[in-house]
């Protein structure tokens, strides 16, 4: 029998696996040990980090010590892009332009724009109707005085995957740093930040089925430039980032990511679901246009269209049966609906008609049909209500 609820909404989080949450369990109460304090149970926490921090490291193919813990993956970006930023106006470096993609998450835009006040400059590259970067106007952008190119590894709406190996080779070239906001690609499809060549990556747990609240930044020992804080306290991760370690969260990442590593080499039952979905879906007299890339896309990630509805409308009428989205859950509400789908070229009409889905490892190929059969029948009630 199908779930009563359907959520496939999990570009914007995933469910808390049972195994992370009985690994947290103790530490809330049995061993709620600060890792910083000098006694017994301080050692037992420090031991439930170090290894948390291996398991994270291992995922990426970097080492532990290039690991840093965060509140998640929106700080672990600002801690990215601002801190950059102020080391290279500690060392007066003339690198004073920031390159984001138009479809990085609100953080590294945000951020970016942020740093126009201090002398920076925020410029925007492009990308293909396809949702990946466009890499010749990347090289037209491209120069001595970049300090910094971010890049998403997978978009948050669409789940085009970037040429992150192509990027990175052209930073090179130009002594530019590269950041990769890793959230979306990070647990879901192998992620090498050593091989692609990052020199920091942001990540976090809820989108690998840990818990919310914990996320991680990768900072290369070989970058030519590190980061500095900018927050300030005891200086807990590396001098970076303050703050007493959330244990229980970071010990749930950890799990989270020995699963994730395990899953990672079979993903084709994610694809078979978005096939049995739209299958679902031609079966009940729908056919949608598929917005970005058919083929660099995340496993299970689709972000659809259809033609004379209201994609905000639908969701509201779907209630509690089905979860989708319109968009990030970050602009949720905003009245110019996606950004990123208006950046690959969408009209507005086309914008307020798409859905994003994303599949998971939790879901059967009967939640599929479910969730096609309810999908379809709302959308044919609105078209209906709507003349």
């Amino acid at each position: 029998m199908a779930r009563v609820m359907i959520s496939l909404d999990y570009h914007a989080t995933t469910p808390t696996a049972p195994e992370v949450i009985e690994a947290m369990a103790p530490y809330w109460r049995e061993a709620p040990w600060n890792a910083h304090s000098p006694h017994a149970g301080g050692a037992v926490a420090e031991a439930a980090v170090a290894s948390a921090r291996l398991s994270v490291a291992n995922l990426i193919d970097a080492d532990p010590a290039e690991v840093i813990f965060t509140s998640g993956a929106t700080e672990a970006n600002n801690i990215a892009i601002l801190g950059l930023a102020i080391a290279a106006q500690r060392k007066a470096l003339s690198r004073t332009r920031i390159l984001t993609s138009a479809i990085e998450h609100k953080c590294i835009l945000e951020a970016a724009r942020h740093l126009e006040n201090s002398g920076f400059k925020h410029e925007i590259i492009p990308v293909l109707p396809s949702g990946q970067v466009d890499l010749a106007a990347l090289d037209r952008l491209l120069s001595d005085d970049v300090l910094v190119v971010a890049i998403m590894a997978a978009n948050n709406e669409v789940g085009s995957i970037q040429p992150l190996k192509e990027v990175a080779r052209r930073c090179a070239d130009h002594g530019a740093l590269l950041h990769v906001d890793a959230a979306q690609a990070v647990g879901r499809i192998p992620f090498n930040a050593t091989e692609v060549g990052c020199d920091t990556v942001s990540i976090s747990a809820h989108k690998m089925y840990g818990p919310k609240g914990i996320g991680g930044l990768f900072v290369s020992a070989t970058a030519s430039l590190q980061p500095e804080p900018v927050m300030f306290g005891g200086g807990q991760e590396r001098g970076l980032r303050p703050g007493t370690l959330a244990v229980p969260l970071i010990v749930g990442f950890g799990r989270a990511a020995t699963l994730a590593a395990d899953r990672l080499n079979d993903t084709s039952d994610l694809d078979r679901l978005a096939a049995a979905f739209l299958a679902g879906l031609e079966e009940e007299g729908l056919t949608p246009k598929l917005n970005g890339s058919r083929d660099h896309r995340l496993p299970g990630s689709l972000n659809l269209r259809f033609a004379n509805i209201n994609a905000d409308d639908v969701v509201q009428r779907l209630g509690h049966r089905l979860h989708l989205s319109t968009g990030s859950a970050c602009q949720s509400g905003e009245l110019q609906g996606s950004y990123v789908l208006r950046a690959m070229g969408l009209s507005s009409v086309d914008v307020s008609c798409s859905f994003r889905i994303c599949f998971g490892h939790d879901h059967s190929e009967l939640d599929a049909r479910q969730a096609a059969k309810l999908l379809a029948g709302t959308i044919h009630s609105c078209q209906n209500s709507a003349g």
